[in-house]
């Protein structure tokens, strides 16, 4: 089995509030295990960065979806390609809302973020799009748990 990565970004069509962002989860946790999907979403001030981990196929097929979705648009892949391994291994998918996470510095990613928003070249956002899935890495491996909490009640 050849895993595949993907890595997306999107602009909200409205702000997302903690429920809609808790729903988004929901429906990834009971949809993603049946295809073998694992990955992180970020929501930033109406911008969402997104990894897909799992066969190419599967990962395809979601991101065919996520493309329909009508909560946002402007959804634009910014590198797809064969992994050795999983990143997010044990996660469904994390999710974290960059607006009201205190718990960690995340000035490196909001700024990485900000930047993908305003850069036009593919190689450019290439670029941030691996320096932002470093930053990921490290959170992941100072995070014990799936980051979904971190969203709040």
């Amino acid at each position: 089995m050849k895993l595949y990565q993907l890595i997306y970004v999107s602009k909200s069509i409205a702000r997302m509030s903690r429920v809609g962002l808790k729903e988004i989860l929901k429906v990834a946790h009971q949809n993603n295990p049946k295809q073998g999907i694992t990955g992180i979403l970020v929501y930033d001030r109406g911008h969402f960065f997104q990894v897909l981990e799992g066969e190419y196929n599967d990962v395809e097929s979601v991101f065919a979806r996520i493309q329909k979705d009508k909560r946002h648009c402007r959804v634009n892949r910014i590198i797809s390609y064969t992994i050795q391994d999983r990143l997010f291994e044990n996660w469904n998918m994390g999710l974290y809302h960059l607006d009201e996470t205190a718990e960690f510095d995340f000035y490196k990613l909001k700024k990485c973020m900000k930047l993908l928003q305003d850069v036009t070249s593919i190689s450019e956002k290439r670029t941030l799009a691996k320096s932002a899935l470093k930053i990921f890495i490290d959170l992941k491996e100072n995070t014990a748990t799936q980051p979904e909490d971190l969203i709040g009640a």
